[in-house]
């Protein structure tokens, strides 16, 4: 006869105190995940973040139990009424709360909670060979599934039972019919899961909506992916929680003072891993660097803003998988192909190559997308162009450990960190090159007029053009020239106008004393301004902005206004801003746009997108509830004469 103790499962990992027991669906992938702090990690992470004691909890999807478990162990005086359809799972998630003595705080049900007032006392339920895939809906089922008939828990009659207000969803998909029909009166916050793979982009937007509706915002610090917390309004004002586990949320920030050197900031790792996920790309990568002892090391973490990380952490890879890179190398940071992202992030670690004690083998870089092999090429190639110290360069496409590894902190990013390092000045006005053949051009204006994207527009740019070129001004469209030739205009000219962009990053690295900057505010955010102060920190003789916006637009079904806004700007004001500014005449008397103009220019905008457009009065306006198009095949643009 077999002990008891030699019966029970046994532990095979630990996550945030609590023992995980070994379990038929619990798999090898997802031992590895739990072992690496990345099991359900967004879900964990945001129930810690905003999970208070006293919270009164039904969670729907209990899923391995480990989840629910978590919160139980690591916060005071929660209750937790947790609610799974699988049956299979039911014993191992019972056996998992009492061997980690959390079953006097979770009550655990084998039922399907609805919130329809004529649902069936009933439900099919489709379970597959992976138990923790299993669900409801029999949208891309996982072939050899079987069906179970589970018992219905009708969410009315639960809540004047069992008080609670705290939801918990990871339901496969059964969210969107939950929340058609469920009265929310006494929640104040939502932690779930959403599942676009079954009901759509239409169903995950529906999800939202009705919830924007009911009064609830998103909490947007722990929402991550497909993993979203919202808040009523109360509760938002709660916060998050102040503690270890919510600090991957609290806000962080790179402070560069342009005044202060931070060359004593540079380490030398022995051994270092670099590791980035191989499937993360875009705006945020996963990707870390590690010291021998497996440490991350924070002076590698990668910025793009002073309070937007470009780089977020991730776990350390295994040793078989990581390929001998010898030699001592530069970390450079992040690869970024977009042309005002690479001429910040992408050079913000060359200053200390004119720091260095020993020969490196070269750059090694992080890429922001996987196919870097198509544009690294030419984006080095056009640096090398416009720079004159040559180097080596790598993209780190798989994980190296290499022998020595200098990490020189960022001297440069966009926002406030454009104001740069004085090593990132310094470097940049040594190296940046000098002696290219003079265009003749005295006047110019860097145009957007030529790029479609949505967000790239600005109203009345061609009749601004007509009106600059009167005044002597010279065209000039930057996306259609190489580097070293969008240098040698902007070495030649002593007057320079147009709207905020990226190609004034490479205007202000000119650093000339003879140079008169205007830069027009295209959209309300402080783009113009802090280019017009990264001038000035560079040298340029005069670096102004101007804000002269009136009227805002966006396009219907946009989430955020921001995202693709097209604004008008006041001529007049502009004009007389520009004389101010000794840029153009005092005889010019420039007239602003008239609503026909706007209506005509915004209605080729439309059409050309297949878009209504909305006019808006704030950044964060959101325009999802609008469909894209009112009329089939007849965009407009609504609240305009």
């Amino acid at each position: 006869m077999k002990s008891r103790e030699a019966s029970e499962p046994k532990i095979v990992a630990t996550l945030h105190g609590i023992n995980v027991l070994s379990a038929p669906h619990l798999t090898r992938a997802h031992i590895r995940n739990i072992t690496t702090n990345n099991f359900e990690r967004p879900e964990i992470e945001a129930g810690l973040a905003n999970l208070r004691p006293g919270d009164r909890i039904v969670e729907m999807g209990a899923g391995s139990g480990i989840v629910g478990s978590i919160f139980a162990k690591n916060i005071d005086d929660l209750r937790i009424y947790s609610f799974e359809a699988n049956p299979d799972l039911i014993p191992h998630i019972a056996e998992h709360y009492a061997r980690n003595d959390v079953a006097d705080v979770i009550t655990l049900q084998n039922r399907i909670v609805v919130s329809a007032d004529d649902a069936p006392a009933t439900l099919e339920f489709h379970i597959s060979e992976n138990f923790l895939g299993s669900q409801m809906s029999d949208t891309d089922l996982v072939a050899n599934s079987r069906i179970a008939t589970i018992e219905t828990e009708n969410y009315a009659e639960l809540t004047s039972q069992t008080p609670h207000n705290v939801l918990v969803m990871d339901i496969e998909g059964a969210e969107l019919e939950f929340l058609r029909h469920a009265d929310l009166s006494g929640i104040d916050l939502i932690m779930m899961e959403l599942h676009p793979k079954i009901y759509g982009v239409e169903g995950a937007q529906e999800c939202r909506s009705i919830l924007t509706s009911s009064g609830f915002s998103i909490e947007e610090r722990s929402s991550q992916a497909h993993v979203v917390t919202y808040k009523s309004a109360e509760r938002a004002k709660l916060g998050l929680t102040d503690g270890k586990f919510a600090s991957v949320f609290l806000p962080e920030k790179y402070d560069l003072q342009p005044d202060q050197s931070i060359k004593a900031q540079t380490r030398v790792i022995e051994n270092a891993v670099l590791a980035k996920t191989p499937r993360s790309e875009g705006y945020k990568i996963k990707a870390s660097v590690f010291d021998a002892q497996r440490q991350l090391v924070p002076e590698a973490k990668c910025w793009i803003a002073q309070r937007t990380p470009a780089t977020v952490e991730r776990a350390h890879p295994r040793a078989n998988r990581i390929k001998h890179l010898p030699g001592v190398w530069l970390f450079g940071g992040r690869y970024f192909p977009h042309f005002g992202h690479f001429l910040t992030e992408s050079i913000s670690r060359l200053w200390a190559l004119d720091h260095l004690t020993q020969k490196i083998e070269g750059v090694l870089y992080f890429p922001t997308y996987n196919n870097f092999a198509e544009t690294a090429p030419h984006s080095f190639e056009q640096l090398s162009t416009i720079l004159d110290v040559p180097f080596n360069w790598k993209i780190c496409d798989q994980f190296y450990r290499v022998d020595k590894l200098i990490v020189p902190a960022q001297g440069t990013g966009a926002s406030r960190l454009m104001l740069s390092s004085p090593e990132f000045r310094t470097f940049i006005k040594r190296h940046l090159s000098k002696d290219l053949t003079p265009t003749g051009c005295d006047r110019l204006y860097i145009s957007r007029s030529r790029f479609t994207e949505k967000s790239r527009l600005f109203l009345g740019e061609n009749a601004l053009e007509a009106l600059l070129e009167k005044e002597g001004y010279t065209i000039f469209h930057p996306q259609e020239h190489s580097w070293q030739e969008q240098l040698r205009y902007y070495q030649s000219a002593k007057h320079i106008v147009g709207p905020d962009g990226t190609p004034f990053h490479l205007v202000n690295y000119t650093s000339r004393p003879d140079l008169k900057l205007s830069i027009i505010q295209r959209r309300p955010t402080n783009d113009a301004s802090q280019l017009a102060q990264q001038g000035a920190m560079f040298g340029v003789g005069k670096a102004e902005s101007i804000s002269a916006l009136r009227r805002m637009w966006s396009f219907a079904g946009t989430r955020r206004a921001s995202l693709n806004l097209i604004c008008e700007v006041k001529f007049s004001e502009l004009c007389a801003a520009l004389k101010a500014q000794g840029m153009i005449g005092q005889s010019a008397n420039w007239q602003d746009l008239t609503d026909i103009d706007l209506k005509h220019e915004l209605g080729e905008i439309a059409s050309r997108e297949q878009n209504d457009l909305y006019e808006v009065t704030s950044l964060t306006q959101s325009l999802e509830e609008h469909p894209v198009l009112m009329s089939k095949g007849q965009p407009q643009v609504i609240n305009l004469p």
